[in-house]
């Protein structure tokens, strides 16, 4: 059996979760199977450096574009898929994955699984985990190969990045898609990181919707000060004005692996989970005994967030004298 692990990249950079494609692939792949992962991107020799941990790599590039659009991306892959004969095709749950999965299993008349926690293999094909209901069920699915799988980031560790053998890269021309397409590429913003970088951050405190307003945020910052941690925030908390958007938490903010994350009112839907679920400790406080964010956390309190702040803040405002 042949799977392809889709890689996706951002301006200049590859995208982390195309390692966790890699990871998920290999934990597949039995005796005689290979994992191939499919790139479309301009940094195309940066691919051919970083994905060792596949067989092989499929390598599309274009000059006149920064990114290849979802559109070109899924016809490339299409006509990869064919090539190879491939049996199993894992997409990462991204903006662009999200086109990306859909299109190729319709065209292509296979099953599709989204939103995807694990996944094991076995005779009877693949049996997958998914997520429903922003994740607080979990669907447990039979799927009959071939089939297309979209997977959370953060479900699996990233491959190790190693080189690939020159014999081993096949590069595709994608300027043809790229300049026929319909989605065409107007430009490339990146989020400005202002004054702080949370990727680096050792601890990081980040409230959720659960915080109330904007007036409990002060004793929280108070909090994240003698954690000696940086305060960040889910999506609803930057869009109410809150907390900057340089400090947001998820799919369409920074994506974290702190070695602590503090999870304060924050229900855990899946875009969330995406940017922290490989912290190496997550504590998650939240009135919900049901939120999606304690099937990731460590360590789980069902209480009142104010009160907690306040207790914990006199307890560590003690131990320091």
């Amino acid at each position: 059996m042949k799977i392809i692990a889709c890689a996706e990249a951002r301006a200049d950079r590859i995208e982390p979760v195309s390692f966790e494609m890699i990871e998920a692939a290999r934990s597949l792949a039995g005796d005689g199977d290979e994992v191939i992962v499919f790139f479309a991107g301009k940094p195309a020799a940066d691919a051919a450096v970083a994905f060792g941990a596949a067989d092989r790599l499929v390598a599309a590039h274009s000059d006149e574009a920064e990114l290849v659009p979802a559109e070109s991306y899924a016809r490339i892959l299409r006509e990869v898929i064919a090539a190879e004969d491939a049996a199993l095709v894992l997409v990462p749950y991204s903006a662009s994955g999200l086109d990306i999965a859909a299109e190729v299993a319709a065209r292509k008349g296979w099953p599709l699984v989204a939103y995807v926690n694990a996944v094991t293999h076995d005779a009877d094909g693949i049996r997958a985990t998914a997520q429903m209901y922003g994740g607080k069920l979990l669907a447990e699915c039979q799927v009959t190969l071939p089939a297309v799988l979209m997977v959370n980031p953060g479900a699996f560790a990233e491959a190790v990045p190693a080189a690939l053998a020159a014999n081993k890269v096949r590069e595709i021309d994608a300027s043809g898609h790229v300049r026929n397409g319909k989605v065409k590429l107007v430009a490339v913003e990146l989020p400005d990181p202002a004054d702080v970088d949370l990727a680096t951050a050792e601890r990081i405190v980040c409230v959720g919707r659960g915080v109330g307003d904007a007036g409990n945020i002060d004793p929280v910052r108070n909090l994240a000060a003698l954690l000696n941690a940086e305060i960040a925030g889910s999506r609803p908390v930057v869009d109410s004005g809150w907390l900057p958007r340089a400090r947001q938490v998820g799919k369409s903010g920074r994506k974290v692996k702190p070695k602590l994350y503090f999870a304060l009112g924050v229900s855990g839907a899946p875009e969330h989970l995406e940017g922290m679920a490989q912290a190496g400790v997550i504590v998650a406080v939240n009135t919900d005994a049901n939120a999606p964010i304690f099937n990731v956390a460590h360590y789980g309190v069902t209480c009142d967030l104010s009160e907690l702040v306040e207790t914990l803040t006199e307890k560590l405002q003690a131990a320091s004298g």
